[in-house]
């Protein structure tokens, strides 16, 4: 007899809980280990228990045995991290016996069921890649940093002025500037907010900054070595967060933007501002390139479309958004991050041999066979967390 019909997929599974429990469920499940709790359907909500998105049910069982062989098998992004966190809550952590492409443990939730917990191989490896852009970027902008703090380009553009205005910040606020850089965002809203936390991934450029600010008698400011991708705050701590000309090194962008909105409060504002590529292939590519080759510590400019997936993606709702132009000047815009003579002479053969509706889009102008200056598109937008 032929069969028609087959299993294409798991839906979801369940583990026991005791009966009137669920708070700890909570606390394990959703605030350790980062699961997202789904509402369940009301007529099944009154049995108890919880569903998690991705697929777990925690279900009341009235006879409740702890399961110590049967077990769920949870995928996480950073195991590491994980790790540390479990261990810091007090959580005994289990090793298990190796399994190819994969890193693991398993640990128990308060009720005493096994939980296994697991990180593709491919994936640690693609961490380990991001630890080492971001090593790079401290070294590129510790070399540079008071380049950066004397840029016109970051201290006295018009997109800073949108930004404070963008942000509408309030004398009562707690505003958090992410990768502050020369310290430019974090002075233009000083004067409008109760404090600001300057933040940045290099430890030279965060005092480059402070020093800056300390010198325009800022008193209102504190300064904080933070990763954009692990911002060290509390959940729902500041009303508003800006971040402007930085998101192109996150190797990560996505999870930043997720960290952003996890320490707004609610109502709070996300005010970015960064380089962004053209939606179209091929200008995309080429922005990206000279912007490599100029600074090894770029990753990419990301399009304007892509973003507005990034902050949907966090929970954050789009309510201001612009794509505007900025023109540099070529000289100190190759330069600023202290790159060779020879490097600069390629990144300026590449533009001026880049094809006609390349030349046209970045706006490149020349003088006796060296560029002048080029325009780069820029994405400001302000996002709201309900």
């Amino acid at each position: 007899m032929s069969i028609q019909a087959r299993v294409i997929a798991l839906d979801h599974s369940q583990v026991a809980i005791p009966a009137g429990r669920e708070a700890e469920a909570r606390a394990f499940y959703v605030d350790l280990l980062g699961m997202e709790e789904q509402v369940k359907p009301e007529h099944l909500a009154r049995r108890g228990g919880l569903w998690l998105r991705g697929g777990l049910h925690l279900g009341v069982d009235k006879a409740f045995v702890p399961a110590q062989k049967a077990h769920p098998g949870l995928l996480v992004d950073d195991l590491a991290a994980l790790r540390a966190t479990l261990a810091t809550a007090g959580i005994a952590i289990v090793e298990d016996e190796p399994l190819a492409g994969y890193m693991r443990f398993y640990v128990h939730d308060p009720f005493g069921n096994r939980v296994e917990l697991m990180q593709r191989v491919a994936d640690a490896a693609s961490q380990g890649e991001s630890e080492k852009a971001k090593a790079l970027s401290r070294e590129v902008f510790g070399r540079s940093a008071a380049a950066y703090v004397a840029s016109r380009d970051h201290a006295a553009s018009p997109d800073l002025d949108l930004l404070v205005r963008w942000a509408l910040p309030h004398a009562h606020e707690v505003a958090l500037d992410v990768s502050t850089g020369g310290g430019h965002t974090a002075l233009a809203l000083a004067p409008h907010v109760a404090s600001v936390v300057a933040s940045d991934l290099t430890p030279a450029m965060l005092a480059a900054a402070r020093a800056f600010l300390t010198s325009q008698e800022v008193r209102n400011a504190l300064y904080v070595i933070a990763d954009a991708e692990a911002l060290p705050f509390l959940e729902a701590s500041f009303d508003l967060v800006t971040v402007r000309i930085a998101p192109h090194h996150y190797p990560d962008p996505q999870r930043a933007v997720r960290e952003m909105a996890r320490v707004l409060r609610p109502g709070g504002r996300l005010v970015m501002v960064d380089n962004i590529a053209p939606e179209e292939p091929a200008l995309d590519a080429l922005v990206n390139a000279w912007e490599k080759e100029r600074d090894p510590s770029h990753v990419r400019a990301w399009r304007a479309s892509e973003w507005d997936g990034f902050l949907r993606g966090a929970g954050l709702c789009v309510t201001r958004r612009q794509i505007s132009q900025k023109t540099h000047e070529f000289a100190p815009w190759v330069r600023r991050t202290g790159i060779s003579a020879a490097v600069a002479a390629s990144v300026e053969r590449a533009m001026l041999a880049a094809p006609e509706v390349a030349q046209a889009h970045f706006a490149i102008t020349a003088r006796d066979g060296h560029v002048v200056s080029w325009t780069s598109d820029y994405l400001i937008c302000r996002a709201e967390k309900d």
